[in-house]
């Protein structure tokens, strides 16, 4: 093969191999939008969250801001140096070793989130749903800690395990190496989302800027670069000679920091496609158009080509982000501009709405967290006005200690069981409210009396504000109880 073919197939290789970690980082950033979560919940409020989003990988994720975005070239600078002065002075002996140790221990998570999603995917196409195990620790009804492991995951994990750790006694090899750098940028897309394409936009330029002033100003990242032994690029054999292989290769943030901007597209995708078919169950899954994904990826492939021709024909390194970063923000911007959507993509908003993770940590198997979920849904639906009452009564039952005046001027401690049924209505609501307060009221000291008997007693209160929702309406119903046994005793 002449030299000129094995260089085309090196650079066809590297492109394909840039390409494949940003298609399956984007897949995996996927998630079912808020409006259908919300949507399940008011429409079925006994549904467990982990219920909602049993198909989706759960993992760890990281949102960033524009604020996040101007940190990155002061951080990737701080690092760069300290690379390249290790290296300048002490070898890249040692540096090599405790980079390898390193990128083996984090390999292992990510080539098993990595070849565990493939796996699911190539399950999925045979219309085989696989099931998901969860280990959980909890403490009462909070939960401490929660693993979901599904059923490719457990298939891939002796794999997972032995691919990363031969990697350093192979002697590095670059086929495992290039395995290890495209799960790690795989599994970093898919942990970091960018909140929106102005974050986008200041992240591309600030890094663009870094990357010529560390390329073209200084020798600094292309000493590093060929120095360091580690899965942090892609390499590609384009030649062979008696000395060895000379490789062409493509840095990691080559491929992560447009790969972002890819992803957060595809989110777009989802979330136009969500908006627009506001009346269906959208998720994750679900067939959408993908125009600003593709545009995207076809900006990357351009900018890619472009990169490798003006390093070819000028025989010197270049800095990728230099046409990466123009192309990946100008390709969806004119398609926006084109479709007239230019505006909902400034405004478009990837923050994660808290709110409708209810009581995540509560649980999720026992059958008291599921009726602590159903009622905070109701609460939530009484307070944003969807509902007009509760669907039933909350009953709380609580023990408290009271202190009983005796005949000789002392005090003993007594403990009471309150047994409270709780009707929530808005202001205004029912004809005979003031009648229903007064029964309250006089069923109240009915019972009361029974409780100095007995220890235990049950009231039923109408109540027509919102304060027992920060527990403060049940504390002084406690309290009044108490100031009116005392005065009884007495």
């Amino acid at each position: 093969m002449s030299y000129d073919a094995e260089l085309l197939a090196a650079y066809a290789s590297l492109t394909a191999q840039a390409l494949v970690p940003i298609a399956l980082g984007s897949f995996k950033s996927l998630k079912t939008p808020q409006s259908t979560i919300s949507k399940r919940k008011r429409s079925h409020p006994e549904t467990l969250l982990s219920e909602d989003t049993e198909d989706e990988e759960e993992g760890i994720e990281e949102t960033l801001t524009w604020a996040d975005s101007l940190l990155f070239p002061v951080l990737g600078s701080v690092a760069l140096v300290g690379l390249f002065l290790v290296i300048k002075y002490f070898g890249s002996e040692w540096l090599n070793l405790f980079l390898g140790v390193y990128f083996s221990g984090a390999g292992v998570f990510a080539v098993q989130s990595t070849l565990s999603s493939i796996l699911t995917f190539a399950i999925r196409l045979f219309g085989y749903h696989p099931p998901t195990y969860h280990i959980r620790i909890t403490s009462n009804l909070r939960q401490i800690f929660h693993l979901p492991l599904s059923l490719p995951s457990l298939l891939m994990l002796p794999a997972s395990i032995a691919l990363p750790l031969l990697y350093i006694p192979l002697g590095r090899p670059w086929v495992l190496s290039n395995l290890l750098a495209l799960c790690l940028s795989t599994a970093t897309l898919a942990l970091l989302r960018l909140d929106s394409f102005l974050t986008a936009g200041v992240l591309l330029g600030v890094l663009l800027v870094y990357d010529i002033f560390w390329v073209f100003a200084t020798p600094v990242m292309v000493t590093v670069a060929k120095n360091i032994d580690a899965p942090i690029k892609l390499l590609a054999p384009r030649s062979t000679s008696p000395t060895g292989i000379d490789f062409a290769m493509l840095g990691l943030g080559d491929v992560v920091v447009p790969g972002l901007m890819v992803a957060l597209c595809l989110r777009f995708d989802l979330a136009l496609h969500a908006k627009r078919n506001s009346k269906k169950e959208v998720t994750a899954r679900s067939n959408f158009p993908r125009r600003y994904f593709w545009a995207g990826m076809v900006s990357y492939l351009f900018g890619l080509a472009v990169t490798m021709g003006v390093m070819h024909f000028s025989g010197r390194a270049q800095p990728a982000l230099l046409y990466l970063s123009p192309a990946c923000v100008l390709g969806p911007a004119l398609l926006g501009l084109f479709r007239g959507e230019l505006p909902e993509m400034w405004s478009y908003s990837d923050v994660p709405d808290e709110s409708i993770k209810l009581d995540s940590s509560i649980e999720a198997s026992s059958e008291i967290a599921q009726k602590a979920r159903a009622e905070k849904i109701n609460v939530d639906a009484f307070r944003d006005g969807s509902a007009a009452s509760l669907r039933k009564p909350l009953h709380i039952v609580k023990e408290v200690e009271l202190e009983v005046p005796t005949p000789d001027g002392g005090t003993i401690k007594k403990s009471v069981e309150l047994n409270v049924k709780i009707n929530l209505r808005k202001n205004g609501e029912g004809d005979d409210e003031d009648g229903a307060d007064k029964t309250s009221e006089q069923e109240g000291e009915t019972e009361q009396e029974q409780e100095q008997e007995s220890g235990t007693g049950t009231a039923e209160e109408e109540k027509t504000d919102e304060s027992w929702m920060d527990g403060k309406g049940v504390a002084k119903g406690e309290e009044g109880k108490a100031r009116k046994r005392k005065g009884k005793k007495k």
